[in-house]
């Protein structure tokens, strides 16, 4: 019978196991006290190869990668090391609680998670005690959030609802300190609540978030340490596109502070020069406004908006300024922050998320290092003979939403046919999406960045039939792998996911995280998610009053 193979991370804990066991201060270095542990592991465990090995380190490993082969043998070492060399025992346990939890939470790489979790967190021992209903105490060699999570993975959940795990993630992506950590949070949870089945229903991760971010919003209303995942009377029932809503809150629950940023075409006549008239530089005006969480209305602050129209090249700098004195403005608040763009098709393409927050630093500093940036059509906003089509979409992907992304394929890509010319190709694509009420989604077969170009004419057509979301890649070579990325994330977290996903791989590119995906590919990667009830409904704090779509 073929030996069990371990895994990467397997290796990397018996490898860390190792390591400890030959830290010189345990004694197990020298000779009589590697001897005694010997002796005890062998008692403990049945079958070690009886081998001898002249190097520390080989005999270490030969017993340890032996007991990880057998069940249970793991922790018959840890005892038997906490017996011989009790300091070197207890820095194992952590280890052995890491192999568990990856057990549990077999196939993901937990290397990213693992990362974020480290932050030290004052109140982490009432948060496990809240998120197992009192059921465990935070033990000694817990320090971070990461080890009391692992710990936490061998606690059986309620019958049908989250594992404690899970839910004391849920409360960790709460925690200001974790706030670079949501993302990573986030996807795992979501991953594995859709694995074993418990993202809906009444004890559901949807659920908890609910209860979780309406207890945040709700000054003095907590859930409670008897239950909690949050009791299950009186819950709203899940329609299927939860993430695909939005609210002023982050993702994490927290309040949410929204800049607008609307970039319009400026039809002011431009000066000529002499007796023949210059040629026209398209110019735009950049206008701004906010939404608070705890405020009915936008609020404008002309002072902090741009005087005078910019060109294409300066916007990135435009904006750069407004956002320096936004945040002045700011400066006693601390709330995160969204920016929303609302583009013109010519601009559509721009990388808006990669400008940089101060283009005088002289290296790269982002947007989306600091920001949760997502852009809108500036032209689907405005024009309200688009709307009815697009709120017929949402309505119907909001309303079936599970059910659609089982059964049909709610992204349509545009892959014209060699055969076919550019209008019979749109003309093709206009009947196929025009009579599917479920595509919501098309991904583009060129970047949108010229009214004479295909990709352009895609992106009017899809407004016209009110199609909500349109991916596309900004760079010709990178269409290939932002396809591919696009179908993965499809296949695996569903379309309301797709978002967040796309936000958290483009931060990991520009951090230079390991990633499944080509970071060239991750940064040229371009969506459009526009959901009608953020922009259009809610009365005086709609975008749409600000942009110009509402009369």
């Amino acid at each position: 019978m073929a030996r069990q193979r371990f895994d990467d991370i397997q290796l990397d804990l018996i490898a860390a196991i190792v390591a400890i066991l030959e830290e010189p201060a345990g004694g197990l270095m020298q000779d009589g006290g590697r001897l005694l542990w010997r002796q005890f592991v062998h008692e403990a465990v049945d079958g070690l190869p009886q081998e001898t090995y002249s190097v520390p380190h080989q005999e270490f490993l030969s017993v340890v990668r032996a007991c990880a082969r057998q069940e249970g043998a793991l922790e018959e070492l840890v005892r038997a090391t906490e017996l011989v060399a009790p300091a070197v025992g207890r820095q194992l346990q952590p280890l052995l609680e890491e192999w568990w939890a990856h057990h549990v939470y077999g196939g993901r790489n937990w290397s990213s998670l693992r990362q974020a979790l480290q932050p030290r967190l004052p109140e982490l021992a009432s948060l496990v005690s809240l998120s197992t209903g009192g059921r465990r105490t935070l033990p000694a060699h817990c320090g971070t959030p990461w080890q009391a999570f692992v710990h936490l993975a061998d606690l059986n959940s309620p019958v049908g609802g989250l594992p404690p795990g899970m839910v004391f993630l849920e409360h960790l992506a709460h925690c200001p300190e974790l706030a670079a950590a949501v993302g990573e949070i986030r996807t795992w949870n979501d991953h594995f609540a859709r694995e074993w089945g418990l993202l809906d229903g009444s004890d559901g991760l949807r659920g908890l978030r609910r209860r979780l971010d309406s207890a945040r919003r709700h000054e003095g209303v907590g859930i409670s340490a008897a239950d909690p995942a949050g009791g299950a009377a009186d819950r709203p029932q899940d329609d299927g596109a939860e993430a695909g809503r939005e609210d002023h809150t982050a993702p994490d629950g927290r309040p949410l502070i929204r800049l607008y940023i609307r970039v319009a075409t400026d039809r002011t006549p431009q000066p000529s020069t002499g007796r023949r008239r210059a040629a026209r530089i398209p110019r735009y005006q950049v206008s701004a406004c906010v939404k608070y969480a705890n405020s009915p209305t936008l609020h404008r602050e002309p002072g902090a908006e741009p005087q005078a129209p910019a060109t294409r090249e300066q916007l990135g700098s435009c904006v750069a300024e407004l956002l320096t004195r936004m945040s002045a403005l700011w400066h006693n608040r601390s709330e995160l922050v969204a920016l929303e763009f609302f583009l013109p098709l010519e601009l559509l393409n721009e990388p808006v998320e990669w400008w940089d927050r101060d283009p005088a630093r002289g290296y790269a500093n982002p947007l989306l290092s600091t920001y949760r940036v997502s852009v809108h059509s500036l032209d689907r906003v405005q024009r309200r003979e688009f709307h009815r089509a697009w709120r017929a979409r949402w309505t119907h992907w909001r309303e079936n939403g599970s059910n659609l992304e089982h059964t049909r394929r709610v992204v349509h890509e545009c892959a014209p046919e060699p055969t076919l010319t550019d209008s019979e190709h749109l003309a093709r694509l206009d009947a196929v999406v025009g009579s599917d009420d479920d595509v919501v989604g098309m991904l583009l077969c060129q970047p949108p960045w010229d009214h004479s170009k295909l990709g352009i004419q895609e992106v009017s057509l899809a407004l016209d039939l009110g199609v909500p979301l349109l991916m596309y890649h900004r760079e010709d070579e990178a269409a290939s792998a932002c396809r591919a990325a696009v179908r993965e994330a499809l296949a695996e977290d569903g379309l309301a996911a797709l978002p967040r996903l796309a936000q958290q791989w483009k931060t990991d590119a520009a951090a230079g995280r390991p990633s499944a995906h080509d970071p060239k590919a991750i940064r040229s990667m371009g969506m459009i998610w526009d959901d009608p009830e953020h922009l259009l409904d809610g009365g005086p704090s709609a975008p749409a009053t600000f942009v110009g779509g509402t009369d």
